[in-house]
């Protein structure tokens, strides 16, 4: 008694976004064909090597919706900010910690990736339509986060820009 999922979870990714996009994205859902089978609710597992914070996912009897409300900040953070302050060199890992004292940004290096893929885990809760029986299964949807290189080159124009008024 397999389920068709909607979307399909086989569509690699499942949603494409840029990491400072502002999205919402569902309901994922499944449905027996054979009506033997009655979904009665949903649940959710965000799996990746890494959190994503500013993803929100609702789960319930309804389905699936995935969303950021505001752009997935930090999902692509620079590897290194080195500065002066006074001659004495300094790091940081974002321009929110440099210190307002530094005289120079000397170097500034992006991080490298492009994408960062994460996996919504999603299993239907179903009752048998006979016996009642509650049995789950579960999906895989993938989520690809973009980097988009805008906003580190704004922060470090603005960053360099303050230090030479």
């Amino acid at each position: 008694m397999p389920l068709t999922w909607t979307p399909d979870p086989a569509t690699v990714p499942w949603h494409d976004v840029q990491a400072d996009e502002v999205w919402t994205e569902g309901p994922i859902t499944a449905a027996d064909a054979e009506a033997l089978l009655t979904v009665t609710g949903y649940s959710c597992e965000v799996v990746g090597l890494e959190p994503l914070p500013g993803l929100l996912v609702q789960a319930d009897a309804a389905g699936v919706t995935a969303s950021a409300p505001k752009a997935l900040a930090g999902v692509f953070p620079p590897l290194d900010i080195e500065y002066q302050i006074k001659g004495v060199t300094g790091h940081c890992a974002a321009f929110d910690e440099l210190p307002a004292e530094a005289d120079e940004v000397i170097r500034f290096v992006p991080n490298p990736a492009n994408t960062k893929d994460w996996t919504l885990r999603v299993t239907a809760h179903c009752a048998d339509a006979l016996t009642g029986a509650a049995q789950d299964f579960t999906a895989d949807f993938i989520l690809r986060v973009w980097a988009n290189f805008d906003p580190g080159r704004d922060a470090l124009k603005e960053a360099v820009n303050a230090r030479r008024r």
